[in-house]
């Protein structure tokens, strides 16, 4: 039993809570205090129980269990907070801290929660009265600092008929329309009115409609906030959060307007709310009282029955949880004569703007019949748990930063999210709180110039720490100790986060003294593979680091250290390109035309088909144009079509294209005419007709340009053929077996060939098996005219070095970067592409050096719409993927196709998770070159 709680007959037990909640709240006559003052003297204060920062302050007594309030600002002078009374109405708190001045009341609607809009200046009240359905809205005049009534919107929706509105909030969908969510005692409903500042008493139809449930339809809905954050994979989320009445404390209906990839709630889908737990895998709140949200935080009036309440800060994006104030000044209640120090049965949060928490109670709500006058109005100052900054040691440091530094004050850090410290406007790094918030350490990053800055520490309740005199850190200028390195460039300034990326330093004396190379430092990490051509000029391979970090490189000889500007990581993530595509296995090629030029892409179903811009504002800026593909569907199934820059036969301006067809019954491989012209293909033409490649299924192909020639891997016996003279007469071409696939080789039986795209670089021809990536020296004899022993192809150890077996479903070259990509796609598994550098390949390590993981996944646009819905071909569109969320991470899967841009490097990849079996599932992915 709470000691502070008497025992009598008027006090519900927990169980009736759900009862009490609902059905108990009566309002009872409140005579004898219309047009008087109940000032703050009511209070019997005895003391404080607790230090300055965590105890509520008194504002207000004398009042019928409170629901918090709004801050409303004229445009002169101080502004005023108005408390929501279910006795008396809205009814402003003036002066601030001292009274509570009953005629500035407004009784139209009682007991509601409030929410205000500033920039249609509407404020909100949900009307509490038994069996009303109702919302008042009233208009601020900020001039005259005066509130008057305009409408009491009635909600007539069959779910809430008869159910007394307790909860509002305000949040704007992503297009920007303003949404008044309602949620309502009785039937745990949660509605929805668009546009509410210009809704009449009736709203029209179409409106207002039922968005969702409590967790506890049953026990009702207490309070609602709305909170829009981005998580950390940079997804919008519009989280509408329930303060449930009937036990099930802080729920939430998440992504409530569609914004996190699920369809929006209203119409034909309700959503229901679910409990919230935060980081620790704990229930935020048991009874939430009241919610207010600010900064994409959300303070949480914690409310159980008969016991202690507290106000918590609660992190939407991180799921930390906090506690902000316990205590309040001792009181004793006239109702019963009981002494309390802690808040009792918050009823309602509010928000000044300096960051004070208004919270309002009541001791008598639990009981029965509550009376009236009972409540309170305390106010949590926003410097209760702002950081503060006592000391900076050392408080200076060198203008190239990297130095570590100790910062010590209050507050510093909560379990809500990562503090943040900034010297002047530059981010710190290797930011590490102690838990009780009394100091920080962190690294300066590189000043521009030398002087003070001042620190400031931002904690994880989005609290900023005030500029003091203690917070002066000064930067030093830079000094050079004679033959320490001097760093003047850094190329390239970024690199992806698996690591791996050849950074090239350039200065002076940057070797030690008998040349041998300094130590590179990225951040705290070494870097590998550090060489030095000159004093002036090293190279150094990036180790890994975070996806969005930001470091700092030091190189260190054996004189000195010396720090160099930012290296930022990133992870390389798709962007759709074009969908709608079946089993596009033979991957993407660029064809220059006198237009600039288009993708062109190998679909299974439609034939060798042109990509085409989008107009303006539509979802993808490409989709696939299927009237303009090879004539006639020539091609049963296309592979990897290879595009020939050299003129053709002719003498005119057109030139040749080579396209793989892999159907059943396949002829081989077609050569067809291209026109710049017209960007359209014709007259296809069978190449090497009768010859080995007839009814093979060939699917990928290298040209080589310089022998006239062609490569053809294809999916039945593992036989690399090469077509000689692919310029001319098809009549007239030979064809070579020039390599076999380590399949074949292995058991001198013929089994299945390559899967997806291959590659020509450097006189290697690489391919993609099904249990490793491999090359073949077209260089050496085995591969000349007229061959009887074909080369057998070698493992790339890609993985790790050691040549651990993968299947590999598709590999691309990049002639200018000279790198090779390689996907790993083991069926409807989610695939890997691997960057791997060919020049790690000796005499001694014919396999080459183990390559980097480069990219795994794609962004799902932001934009899909509602339906979330995708350009299927310039024509039409079709639902997206069921498993996107907008903006959100997906998978590729069957990703058999990659082709690098020539003018740019982007790594193009095509991909079917159904593999061919449902038309038009397969994507184009497009993703930028990381160095």
């Amino acid at each position: 039993m709470n000691p502070s709680v008497p025992t009598n007959q008027g006090v519900l037990p927990l169980q009736s809570l759900a009862a009490e909640r609902s059905v108990k709240r009566r309002r009872t006559a409140f005579a004898a205090v219309a047009g008087a003052a109940v000032v703050i003297a009511s209070l019997v204060v005895a003391g404080s129980s607790a230090s300055a920062q965590t105890t509520g302050i008194a504002v207000a007594g004398g009042l019928t269990r409170p629901a918090g309030g709004v801050w409303l600002q004229p445009n002169s002078g101080a502004g005023h907070f108005f408390v929501a009374d279910n006795a008396l109405g809205l009814c402003e708190v003036v002066p601030a801290g001292s009274g509570f001045q009953t005629s500035a009341c407004q009784g139209n609607a009682k007991g509601g929660q409030a929410a205000y809009d500033q920039a249609t200046q509407k404020v909100y009240v949900a009307n509490s009265q038994s069996n009303t359905s109702q919302v008042a809205r009233y208009r601020y005049d900020p001039v005259a600092d005066k509130v008057t009534f305009e409408v009491m919107i009635q909600f007539t929706d069959p779910a809430v008929s008869g159910a007394r509105a307790a909860a509002v909030s305000l949040m704007a969908s992503p297009s920007g329309v303003q949404k008044l969510y309602v949620g309502f005692v009785k039937s745990g409903a949660v509605m929805s009115l668009d546009s509410p500042a210009t809704s009449a008493g009736t709203p029209a139809a179409g409106a207002a409609n039922k968005v969702g449930s409590a967790a506890d339809p049953k026990g009702g809905i207490d309070a609602l906030a709305g909170v829009t954050y981005t998580d950390t994979a940079g997804v919008r989320h519009d989280n509408l959060y329930v303060g449930e009445a009937g036990g099930n404390g802080m729920s939430q209906i998440v992504d409530v307007d569609g914004t996190g990839g699920r369809p929006a709630c209203g119409g034909a889908t309700s959503c229901g709310a679910s409990v919230v737990v935060d980081s620790r895998a704990a229930i935020v709140s048991h009874l939430a009282g009241g919610l207010a949200t600010r900064g994409g935080v959300l303070y949480v009036g914690d409310a159980p029955l008969n016991g202690p309440g507290s106000v918590l800060v609660y992190n939407p994006s991180s799921g930390g949880t906090n506690v902000l104030s316990t205590s309040v000044p001792a009181y004793t209640a006239t109702f019963d004569g009981v002494t309390r120090s802690t808040y009792s049965n918050i009823g309602g949060l509010g928000l000044g703007p300096n960051g004070d928490i208004y919270v309002g109670d009541d001791p008598s709500r639990p009981l029965a019949t509550p009376p009236n006058g009972q409540g309170h109005l305390w106010r949590v100052p926003g410097t209760a748990f702002q950081p503060s900054i006592t000391s900076i040691s050392p408080a200076t440091g060198d203008q190239a930063g990297g130095d570590t530094i100790s910062i010590t004050g209050a507050n510093l850090s909560s379990p809500s999210a990562p503090s943040a410290v900034a010297f002047g406007t530059l981010p710190a790094t290797n930011v590490t709180c102690t838990p009780d918030g009394t100091s920080c350490t962190a690294t300066t990053p590189k000043a521009a110039g030398s002087g003070p800055v001042d620190v400031r520490v931002t904690n994880g309740d989005g609290q900023i720490s005030p500029l003091t005199s203690a917070d002066q850190f000064s930067y030093d200028a830079a000094t050079v100790v004679a033959g320490s390195p001097v760093i003047s460039n850094l190329a390239p300034a970024r690199g992806i986060a698996a690591g791996g990326t050849a950074v090239t330093i350039t200065g002076s004396s940057l070797a030690n003294a008998d040349g041998s190379s300094p130590a590179v430092v990225f951040g705290t990490a070494g870097a590998t593979s550090v060489s030095c051509a000159s004093s002036t000029s090293c190279t150094a391979v990036s180790p890994a680091g975070a996806d969005g970090q930001v470091v700092t490189i030091q190189v260190a000889n054996n004189v000195g250290t010396t720090a160099a500007g930012s290296f930022a990581y990133t992870t390389p993530v798709g962007a759709l390109y074009a969908s709608g595509i079946t089993a596009p296995k033979g991957g993407v090629t660029w064809i220059p035309d006198d237009v600039g030029g288009h993708y062109w892409v190998s679909d299974h179903a439609n034939g060798f088909c042109r990509i085409d811009r989008l107009p303006a504002g539509d979802r993808a800026p490409d989709a696939v144009n299927f009237s303009v593909c090879d004539p006639g569907f020539t091609i049963g199934s296309p592979g990897q079509a290879v595009y020939d820059p050299r003129p053709d036969a002719t003498g005119s301006r057109t030139h040749n294209v080579y396209v793989p067809d892999n159907a059943t019954k396949s002829p081989g491989v077609w050569r067809l005419t291209f026109n710049p012209a017209t960007a359209t293909v014709s007259h296809p033409v069978a190449m090497a007709p009768g010859g080995p490649m007839v009814n093979q299924k060939p699917n990928g192909m290298a040209l080589d340009p310089v022998n006239d020639a062609l490569y053809v891997g294809d999916l039945v016996d593992g036989t690399i053929h090469r077509v000689n003279g692919i310029s001319g007469d098809p009549r007239q071409q030979t064809v070579d077996s020039v390599g076999v696939t380590q399949n074949q080789n292995g058991n001198g039986t013929l089994s299945r060939g390559i899967n997806g795209t291959m590659s020509l670089l450097d006189g290697k021809l690489y391919l993609p098996e099904n249990n490793a990536a491999t090359y073949i020296d077209t260089t050496q004899p085995c591969a000349a005219v007229g061959t009887s022993t074909p080369c057998v192809s070698t493992p790339i150890k890609f993985l790790d070095g050691s040549g651990t077996k993968a299947f590999v479903a598709g590999v691309a070259t990049d002639p200018v970067k000279h790198l090779l990509y390689i996907s790993v796609s083991p069926g409807g598994a989610n695939a890997t592409v691997y960057r791997w550098d060919p020049t790690t390949v000796t005499p001694a390590n014919p396999g080459g050096g183990a390559g980097i993981s480069y990219v795994s996944g794609g962004k799902a646009p932001t934009n899909l719409g509602t339906p979330a819905a995708v350009e299927c071909a310039t024509s039409c569109t079709r639902p997206t993927d069921p498993t996107w969320t907008p903006g959100g991470p997906t998978n590729f899967a069957f990703a058999q196709g990659l082709f690098i841009d020539p003018n740019n490097s982007t790594l193009y990849i095509t991909e079917d998770a159904s593999a061919g079996t449902r038309s038009g599932r397969g994507n184009v992915w497009s993703v930028l070159f990381t160095p």
